[in-house]
């Protein structure tokens, strides 16, 4: 079909091509303007909205971090203060009864009408910070929690060695759940556990140590927390008389972000991958389903992930105190969403482009095409024998010059016929012979002998040196041989080095151990030499003196072993485990060169899969190829 379309309208229609030549060029160079317009506003618009995400998430890290400095100071203002380190220890030591009765001795023993007390210190923490949703005062050995909330800021007391189901109550409570699911059954378990005389601790919770995290869902409002849990011991005995745990609101996170998109999610994780935050996705303690893929993201760094078949710019975060995870997820394709009416308008701008190209490239044309056909009909009279023929000439561009030649021509051409009517014409064929001089290889090996005579009878004996090693390398690799003995593979490989070693000047050293007993045994053609070259392209240190290469010859059972090693700059370990999976294929790809992989499969080819070469290296010590064959 395209080779008839091809023939009908093209093959020979010059015209034609041009018209289809030069609308591709338009439509070509139009499309390229308008992609990459359109892609600099969207690069543009992803650019600043990574700016944006990452501005976003240093926000969350930095709210939290105030949140657990606000925990961290109530802490220390507790530890700082005598009267309430002592109050606090006693509290959780002896129980609530005993701390009212020992309140009311210590009032009574006094000589003023006003002391200070819990109460009123940790009631003044709510007024400070917003967010500050409970602190929990919490004894393990008595079995009960003391907690002051935004809602009861007097305080309440839920004791569990006497009831409990306070203790359910306590976490419900705490948690502001109605109809708790995950909190609810855990804290049912440590109901039971209490009955049956099990529970003689605080809830799971407090047994994290000094900083949990905690996330839960409410069906009627939402109170995602996250909590920093402290020990607090005794200053006379330190030991451990309880913690104070106290919890923050996570919504508050909510203030520190901007203007919203379509898709975008702003996570905070916990070290297990749960979600603390936001409330819609903290539901009963499930891992976020793409936690797995953080650990391959570099942190605090914008990078393209797949995230639900959708690609996405994600950033990870870990830098707060708290020790959670911020993760900042924006879908591409909402990010460039509102780019569609640039699109549209690029798109609509183009098309009318390519259609005014295309009919001013048309019509153009068409015109040049009739002037030439009627320089071509002229043609076809002057073979007809009428050299009347005149060409209008109109126009002084390239096809009225034609027309003007055209025309003198014809006239020189009648007046030609008029002079030597009847003449005989006769033609002379000249056959030329070209003469090819070919260079035969021992016309080149005799010329690199005068010329390295030449070089030592003028006393530059390194040049000498040089020019006969080149020679011999010459005359080794035009050998129509593909297996050659050891000894000359080991000789080739000497020479090549020698050449080498005198134009770096002495900064390469060559070491060479073979068993002589092994040298006659048969090996690859330039099987060893370009492991060599590819040491002296991406190993060497020019800026060194001690750069060595060694060269060992041995016999392992029946199989020949060649190792080289050097001490060179080594190889990356991520570039030096695709190098060995690359040569542990079986098909490997023609790279058109005499690297690693080429020796690789003519080695595999000659003697089959189970032998080859093997790479190991460390970085900035050096690097191990080791050749193994049969021997035959």
């Amino acid at each position: 079909m395209f080779k008839q379309i091809y023939q009908k309208h093209f093959k020979k229609k010059l015209f034609n091509k041009l018209i289809a030549v030069y609308s591709f060029i338009a439509v070509a160079s139009l499309l390229t303007v308008s992609v990459f317009a359109y892609q600099y506003f969207a690069r543009n618009d992803i650019n600043t909205a990574l700016l944006e995400q990452q501005r976003i998430v240093d926000n969350m890290n930095r709210y939290l971090d105030q949140k657990y400095d606000l925990a961290q100071a109530i802490t220390q203002q507790v530890f700082q203060d005598n009267m309430l380190i002592r109050d606090t220890v006693y509290l959780l030591e002896q129980g609530y009864e005993q701390y009212i009765r020992y309140r009311l001795d210590t009032y009574s023993s006094s000589n003023v009408f006003f002391t200070r007390n819990l109460q009123d210190f940790y009631v003044l923490q709510f007024w400070k910070d917003p967010d500050l949703q409970n602190i929990n005062l919490i004894s393990p050995t008595k079995q009960f929690a003391l907690m002051y909330s935004a809602q009861a800021l007097s305080g309440k007391m839920y004791d569990w060695s006497k009831e409990p189901g306070l203790n359910e109550q306590w976490r419900r409570e705490r948690y502001g759940f109605q109809n708790p699911s995950y909190m609810s059954q855990k804290a049912k378990q440590a109901g039971t556990e209490a009955k049956n005389g099990t529970a003689d601790t605080a809830p799971s919770d407090v047994e994290q140590g000094d900083q949990e995290l905690v996330n839960t869902t409410d069906t009627t409002r939402d109170m995602p927390l996250f909590t920093v849990t402290t020990r607090i011991s005794s200053p006379e005995t330190l030991l451990t008389a309880g913690h104070i745990s106290i919890d923050f609101n996570a919504n508050g996170i909510a203030r520190q972000l901007g203007s919203s998109i379509r898709g975008e999610q702003w996570l905070v994780l916990n070290p297990k991958g749960e979600i603390v935050y936001p409330a819609q996705a903290a539901y009963d303690g499930q891992v976020w389903p793409n936690f797995d893929k953080l650990a391959s993201i570099d942190r605090n760094k914008s990078q393209a992930v797949d995230l639900d078949g959708q690609k996405s710019y994600v950033i990870v975060s870990k830098t707060n105190k708290l020790g959670l995870t911020v993760v900042g997820a924006l879908p591409q394709a909402a990010i460039t969403d509102h780019l569609s009416g640039i699109r549209n308008t690029i798109g609509i701008v183009t098309i009318l482009c390519i259609v005014t190209v295309l009919t001013l490239t048309y019509f153009s044309v068409l015109h040049l095409s009739r002037r030439t056909q009627t320089i071509v009909k002229a043609m076809k009279k002057v073979q007809d024998g009428n050299l009347n023929t005149r060409l209008p000439v109109d126009r002084e561009d390239e096809l009225g010059l034609i027309s003007e030649s055209f025309n003198k021509m014809c006239e020189d051409l009648k007046q030609y016929i008029n002079r030597f009517y009847k003449s005989e014409l006769k033609q002379k064929h000249a056959e030329l012979i070209a003469l090819q001089a070919q260079i035969k290889p021992h016309f080149l090996f005799n010329t690199l002998e005068v010329i390295r005579m030449r070089a030592i009878s003028q006393g530059v004996h390194d040049v000498g040196e040089m020019i006969y090693s080149l020679a011999s390398m010459f005359r080794h690799m035009v050998k129509d041989k593909t297996v050659i003995t050891v000894n000359e593979e080991i000789e080739n490989c000497r020479r090549y080095l020698e050449l080498t070693r005198i134009r770096y000047r002495d900064k390469l050293q060559y070491t060479i151990h073979m068993d002589e007993r092994l040298g006659g045994y048969n090996i690859m053609k330039l099987s060893v030499q370009p492991i060599i070259e590819n040491y002296l392209v991406h190993g060497i240190g020019l800026e060194r003196t001690d750069n060595h290469i060694l060269i060992e010859v041995m016999q392992s059972e029946e199989e020949l072993v060649i190792r080289i090693s050097d001490n060179g700059k080594g190889i990356e370990p991520e570039r030096l485990k695709q190098i060995q999976q690359e040569l542990d294929e079986a098909q490997i790809q023609d790279h058109g060169s005499l690297g690693l992989k080429n020796i690789q499969e003519r080695l595999r080819i000659l003697y089959g899969e189970s032998y080859g070469l093997t790479i190991d290296s460390v970085l900035n010590l050096g690097t191990i190829v080791t050749i193994c064959v049969p021997l035959n």
